[in-house]
């Protein structure tokens, strides 16, 4: 098969299966959130879109390999804050490459083997390169995975050529690469190439893919270098852990490659640990069983959650600028309370309208021009939570008497939100900005109790107090 016809067959086969597109998309938001500098709400609001991935987004940030960076993440946004906007970025990618091959996937050993291969690999580079920085780690963890979109494309779309590549391997006869070329006409890097430049990752990444193999002369002198040496020898001891080798046998491995790569030898030792369990982040992360349904309304504990919640924000907040406290406080107060949909909207004084400027849930941030309102008074919720000295809830916003004053606007936006709550967030007895949050179409029956409304109002408070901060501070300057 010439590399021509081969490409041609596997991106037809990618498009028929319908499969392409979804990936597609997110690569490319995940990449242009890089390359236009997202701020912490910002991305965040990117990751939050997907209830599902920022769970894992949490517990991966919570491993062995990160935990030692500012205690427990309980927060995408506080994950932003302690990891950075770029290695969140790379470690979302990570998860959505393996979520996207999981979610195609045929109930088969094959597929079995090379998943876990990927899932071994990557954790693997990501324990070896912990000493190298978070954000090269999780970049390292990417190109690591991308080294094996070879085999799984191979895997999902030429599963018969791909059983011919493995018979030609476990006979002793060929390598796995050549064996590649024998059957299909191209490499294995070849076609992890392709795959890099046709899902637009950035060249660094794309690069990477084809660069010669590591031995103990080889001289690292760019990062490309690097990241390539790592996703190689990271894969070759994950193809042997799946062959069951012994772990001695790993780490000598790992060691005669370790001067080239800049490790030492706990590093090794840390690395095999770590593969070798599949560490629980990893293991949670890939397996569906493991992921819980979204739940629905407010959460028995609710009152604990917003203590906890407000602790960090107070730990934190004083050395966070209000674009970094906004988005931890919000997601904090919307975690706790389980909100299906959560933004907040601030006054625009000279435009004397209220306009929301960060939001969390499926679909807010789209909706985010949609939401706003002109600070003069008509007597509807907004409007009445403006004046009000604390937060007002509405258990049903669909009753009679309520529906008569939910402004169109926020129900355009909104059609199935059917408690809300909105609280104000005051300076100097002005409403500044509205915090509001709702359980889709649950009905949040009895309400939020007043302690869990004061604490919300605690919320405020320091969103209030960081709107300070930050215009003392402008004065400064």
């Amino acid at each position: 098969m010439r590399k021509a016809a081969f490409f041609e067959t596997l991106w037809n086969r990618m498009a028929q299966q319908g499969d392409f597109p979804t990936l597609q998309y997110s690569v490319d938001n995940i990449f242009k959130t890089l390359q236009s500098e997202l701020n912490v709400g910002e991305m965040a609001a990117s990751v939050l879109s997907d209830f599902s991935l920022s769970q894992k987004v949490i517990r991966l940030a919570n491993s062995a390999m990160y935990r030692s960076f500012g205690g427990e993440v309980t927060t995408v946004s506080r994950a932003i804050l302690v990891l950075g906007v770029e290695a969140i970025s790379h470690l979302t990618l990570g998860v959505q490459l393996l979520d996207y091959f999981h979610g195609v996937a045929p109930s088969r050993p094959q597929a079995a083997r090379a998943m876990t291969q990927a899932l071994v690999a990557g954790e693997i580079t990501r324990a070896l390169s912990n000493a190298r920085g978070i954000n090269e780690g999780e970049e390292a963890v990417v190109c690591t995975l991308m080294h094996h979109m070879s085999r799984l494309l191979l895997v999902f779309y030429f599963p018969d050529e791909w059983e011919r590549i493995q018979a030609l391997t476990e006979s002793g006869d060929m390598v796995e690469t050549d064996a590649c070329v024998e059957v299909v006409g191209v490499s294995l890097a070849e076609i992890a190439e392709a795959a890099a430049i046709k899902w637009r990752l950035p060249g660094l990444i794309a690069n990477t893919m084809s660069h010669r193999p590591v031995t103990s002369e080889t001289v690292i002198e760019t990062h490309a270098d690097w990241l390539g040496a790592m996703a190689q020898v990271s894969s070759q001891a994950a193809a042997a852990m799946t062959r069951d080798a012994a772990p001695e046998d790993i780490e000598a491995m790992l060691s005669e490659h370790a001067r080239v790569l800049g490790l030492d030898a706990a590093d090794i030792r840390f690395a095999i640990r770590q593969a070798g369990t599949l560490s629980a982040s990893i293991a949670e992360a890939e397996a569906p069983a493991a992921e819980a349904p979204a739940p629905e309304g407010k959460p028995g504990d609710a009152l604990e959650r917003l203590r906890i919640g407000l602790e960090e924000v107070r730990r934190e907040g004083a050395a966070l600028s209000i674009g970094q406290m906004a988005p931890l406080a919000l997601e904090s107060v919307m975690r706790a309370l389980n909100f299906e949909h959560c933004f907040l909207m601030v006054l625009n004084p000279g435009a004397k309208r209220f306009d929301a400027r960060l939001g969390f849930g499926n679909g807010v941030r789209e909706k985010l021009e949609a939401l706003s309102f002109e600070e003069g008074f008509v007597p509807d919720i907004f409007h009445f939570a403006t004046i009000s000295p604390r937060p007002l809830q509405f258990e049903d916003t669909f009753d009679p008497e309520v529906a008569q004053r939910v402004p169109r606007w926020y129900r355009d936006a909104m059609p199935e939100a059917r408690s809300v709550m909105l609280a104000p967030v005051k300076l100097r007895n002005r409403c500044v900005a509205l915090l509001c949050g709702d359980w889709g179409a649950t009905c949040c029956a009895g309400g939020l109790a007043d302690a869990e409304l004061e604490l919300v109002d605690a919320f405020a408070g320091e969103i209030a107090a960081s709107f300070l901060r930050s215009a003392a501070s402008q004065a400064a300057r």
